[in-house]
């Protein structure tokens, strides 16, 4: 059975690097997209089966149309995708009183504030995708 893909949608270079690293570690097929216009053109590519949003992302150009960021990427995936639903897990440094109940009400399953422990993201992943810990045994 192949591996879980997870898309990672982080601006910052080094923190997405870094996830991916631990995603992988742990038995996942990671791709990642550094802004929203990327991050669409991956879910139709890829076809991954989960998420991890950041919603602080740039416009890929600020003169060529509407910013992505998570709240339009989770819009997007809403409107285009309503009867296969992909886990989104937002994972950002926005505020969570202004950020928390909005992203939770577009769907979002799980909502985190970076810096995450690791361990609770694994946890929140290993729930969103059905997994439980015997599935993915030696893999933490």
């Amino acid at each position: 059975m192949s591996p879980k893909k997870i898309l990672v949608v982080e601006d910052d270079r080094v923190s997405a690097l870094a996830l991916a690293h631990k995603l992988k570690g742990s038995g996942y097929a990671v791709v990642s997209a550094p802004d929203g216009t990327e991050a669409v053109a991956l879910v139709r590519s890829e076809n991954p089966d989960l998420i991890i949003l950041d919603l602080g992302l740039p416009a890929k150009d600020p003169f060529s149309g509407p910013r992505w960021d998570g709240f339009s990427v989770m819009d997007w995936l809403n409107r285009s995708r309503p009867t296969e639903p992909i886990p989104i897990i937002v994972l950002t440094a926005w505020d969570p009183l202004q950020a928390k109940k909005r992203a939770l009400d577009a769907g979002a399953v799980a909502y985190f504030q970076k810096p995450a422990p690791y361990d609770d993201l694994l946890a929140a992943i290993r729930n969103a995708l059905g997994e439980t810990a015997s599935k993915v045994q030696g893999q933490t």
